[in-house]
């Protein structure tokens, strides 16, 4: 189910959402944190972790790309930034996972990363969501 936003009637009310929603993208990040602890217990293996480097270096680029692009507002280039931010931060723990992983813990480790990435795309959607409803009401 997607999210309603037309709920979201003017500009404070989209303003108001969206620091709610990047409060929650940094809980995720918080998690990352504990997700890293984690990551001590086990061992990865360098050709899976050079490929989830690779991947997350593209998603990288891809970020700094739009949030380089001339048309966004102040809020949506902000919004844009702790979303490169974020994935810089995965980034580092990629890199770190790189040297620890082992047995049944590296495959939880995949999981937890997965539960946690998901909640990310799903907010970052909801946040080009706001942004979108919010170009659309009058200043």
């Amino acid at each position: 189910m997607n999210p309603d936003y037309t709920l979201l009637t003017n500009w404070a009310e989209c303003d108001a959402a969206t620091a709610d929603v990047n409060f929650e993208l940094k809980t995720y990040s918080y998690r990352d944190t504990g997700l890293d602890l984690a990551d001590e217990r086990a061992d990865r293996s360098q050709a899976s972790g050079a490929a989830a480097l690779a991947k997350k270096d593209g998603e990288i680029l891809t970020a700094q790309g739009q949030a380089a692009l001339p048309s966004l507002t102040p809020q949506q280039q902000q919004d844009a930034l702790d979303v490169v931010e974020l994935l810089q931060s995965e980034r580092k723990k990629i890199m770190r996972g790189n040297r620890t992983s082992a047995g049944t813990a590296r495959f939880l480790k995949t999981v937890d990363a997965a539960q946690v990435q998901a909640q990310v795309d799903v907010l970052t959607a909801v946040l080009a969501g706001i942004a979108t409803q919010r170009a659309t009401l009058p200043a």
